[in-house]
């Protein structure tokens, strides 16, 4: 009994850790897009709000999984960019 509880909390912060990085892979996506399309250059303040959005993207689809990737992609898709 113990060892089955051990292996689903194993399992289930495997999967936090996975949505966290796939959001974080999608932030950095959605990062990415605007300066590859364009020649602004990068500063200080640019590479805080990046990396602030890379990572809320990631503790967004942490907590709400499936959801928020779902809602992410779409607004990709919207943009026609994606």
């Amino acid at each position: 009994m113990a060892s089955e509880d051990t292996d689903l909390k194993k399992h289930s912060a495997a999967k936090v850790v996975y949505r966290f990085l796939g959001g974080a892979a999608l932030g950095t996506f959605m990062v990415l897009i605007p300066y590859l399309l364009s020649s602004t250059e990068l500063n200080l303040l640019n590479i805080g709000i990046a990396a602030l959005l890379v990572v809320s993207c990631g503790l967004l689809s942490s907590l709400l999984g499936k959801r928020f990737i779902e809602a992410l992609i779409r607004s990709l898709e919207s943009s026609g960019l994606y």
